[in-house]
């Protein structure tokens, strides 16, 4: 593996065809900050390149997932001092988590809101404790969104309920994001951390070829006119059988 960084605000570990990324900063229970930002979004662009990677699991250390930014310097979004923005560009970690050739897995295991919840949104599935809270929260503070939240919420449980979560932000239970499809299991928090490698391990156990090839289809499926899908698809289709099956791990 090729994974490089002096990481302070994250922690990436790869195993064999797992990469887990986890946000680390539990004494503020994983809150955002502009290091963090530039952090997970050069961590991604590493681990999109890795051909051996078939699952990447994006989780917090610590009692929660993430609350959204680290807002400690308090006041009003009229009276507290301008942070240190990022550059724009690390703001697509969004884009690499919703289009990058692995299949991303949220595992939510605390408190899930602002920018932590548009990181968990962008994933493929989402999986989340039943003791995890969430909220958009960004209105809470004078905001408008980022991280692709209100982009990835239309395309997962369309626009009126998107609108909702956005304009009237409120603390939800996992299992009534469970009801409105947007986490797609919830696991008792006693056991939420073995329950959640057990699901990552048998999506990985799958063979890293079809799940790649089933990642590109979603992405194109969301981009193209069903005619020009459809070529794609055949095309990835046939292709498991002229070039062989799919390799399976034991």
């Amino acid at each position: 593996m090729t994974i490089t960084g002096s990481w302070s605000t994250i922690e990436v570990e790869v195993d064999g065809a797992v990469a887990h990324l986890r946000l680390n900063r539990p004494e503020s229970n994983n809150a955002v900050t502009t290091t963090m930002v530039v952090e997970v979004h050069e961590a991604l662009e590493q681990l999109s390149q890795e051909p051996a990677v078939a699952v990447v699991a994006l989780t917090g250390n610590g009692r929660s997932f993430c609350p959204g930014a680290d807002l400690r310097g308090g006041g009003s979004s009229e009276r507290r001092e301008p942070p240190e923005l990022p550059e724009l560009v690390t703001y697509h970690s969004a884009r690499l988590l919703h289009e990058m050739p692995q299949i991303t897995v949220a595992l939510v295991n605390g408190g899930c809101a602002g920018a932590g919840m548009a990181w968990a949104s962008a994933c493929d599935l989402r999986v989340a404790s039943s003791a995890a809270r969430f909220s958009t929260a960004f209105l809470e503070v004078g905001l408008a969104g980022e991280l692709g939240l209100a982009w990835t919420l239309q395309r997962s449980l369309g626009g009126a309920l998107a609108r909702d979560l956005m304009l009237l932000p409120r603390k939800l239970t996992a299992d009534e994001l469970h009801v409105m499809g947007f986490v797609q299991r919830v696991f008792p928090a006693e056991t939420f951390r073995e329950d959640a490698a057990a699901l990552v391990a048998s999506l990985a156990a799958r063979g890293e070829r079809a799940l790649r090839a089933m990642k590109a289809n979603f992405v194109d499926a969301g981009r193209l006119p069903l005619g020009d899908y459809l070529d794609l698809e055949s095309a990835r289709h046939q292709a498991f059988f002229t070039d062989g099956p799919p390799p399976r791990r034991p």
